[in-house]
């Protein structure tokens, strides 16, 4: 993990939402705008995890660093950017959003990235004192590929207790 590596998914986070605004806007593409816009999404998670040694190759661990990140500047709107690429990635697949409703969504990631990227010009948050159950979370994320492909549960949550409905 290199600061070189998370210079170049920043500078294609930016490139990315300004294809996915040509998209829609020049050429009416609605698809091909919300995988970019998706993809913009990613790759500015991903920068701030380069930044910060933590893995990020997946949809689950790149919503658990915008959680993380959200919770450390006091951005509760933060966790919605990864669910609106959630929603614009479905929408590649399915192609079902209207243009407004695409437009909104766009706009709204774009607002959330800009954001997003003065967070990472700042770094980390000093005076963020993570709590015991986040404290556990960026302990994993900073875990090696190697390390928590070892226990493939590592990412998933505890299990959940028994189910004991009560006797009727």
């Amino acid at each position: 993990m290199s600061t070189e590596t998370a210079n170049r998914h920043s500078d294609l986070s930016r490139r990315l939402i300004q294809q996915a605004n040509y998209e829609l806007d020049q050429k009416g593409d609605r698809v091909q705008a919300c995988e970019k816009a998706s993809g913009a999404v990613a790759q500015a998670v991903k920068a701030i995890a380069e930044d910060r040694q933590w893995r990020h190759g997946s949809h689950n661990l790149r919503r658990t660093v915008v959680d993380l990140i959200a919770a450390e500047y006091q951005l509760p709107d933060m966790i919605l950017l990864q669910a609106v690429a959630d929603q614009l990635h479905e929408n590649f697949y399915e192609d079902r959003f209207h243009e407004t409703q695409l437009r909104e969504r766009i706009q709204r990631a774009t607002e959330l990235l800009e954001q997003l990227w003065i967070i990472r010009e700042r770094g980390p948050n000093p005076s963020f004192v993570p709590d015991s159950q986040q404290q556990q979370t960026i302990e994993r994320l900073q875990l090696s590929n190697e390390e928590a492909a070892a226990d493939p549960l590592i990412d998933f949550p505890p299990p959940l207790p028994p189910f004991e409905p009560p006797d009727s």
